[in-house]
């Protein structure tokens, strides 16, 4: 029963280490749930979705984007307009008090010019530049669709 216990505690304390290393800090800003999609070996482009939480009073901007593995990142918002889909750069993302969702459909990043295809399992590097909070680096994991 002790072994069990001890097992269970290990595997706690290992969920717990994991799901912090997912969570990122600067100033009042927390980012989580970075991801991404597989690509097919030959994409020159991929796109990244993550949440933003601001815990503080006032509002903060994401103004920059980059990453090792793209010869450039940018954020962009998805609109629809008559019928037709339409994917349009921002210089910047505001962010509110609150969670700000960056995801499919809406504002996500786009990494364009991979130098890699993105691989289901794997990790890279996202340099998030805010107004307030400076220069954050995440690592962003690869996941198959679910």
């Amino acid at each position: 029963m002790r072994g069990i216990c001890l097992l269970l505690l290990s595997s706690l304390g290992a969920l717990q280490a994991q799901a912090q290393a997912l969570l990122y800090e600067a100033g009042s800003l927390q980012v989580s749930q970075a991801r991404s999609l597989p690509t097919p070996p030959v994409a020159a482009v991929g796109a990244v979705y993550l949440s933003i939480a601001n815990r503080g009073a006032k509002a903060d901007s994401l103004l920059a984007v980059s990453s090792p593995i793209a010869a450039s990142a940018e954020i962009h918002r998805s609109t629809t307009v008559q019928g037709v889909m339409q994917m349009r750069r921002v210089a910047a993302l505001e962010c509110p008090p609150g969670v700000t969702n960056i995801e499919p459909g809406g504002v996500h990043i786009m990494l364009l010019g991979l130098t890699q295809p993105l691989v289901a399992g794997a990790t890279f590097p996202l340099s998030l530049k805010f107004r307030d909070a400076g220069l954050l680096v995440i690592q962003v994991r690869v996941k198959a669709p679910e």
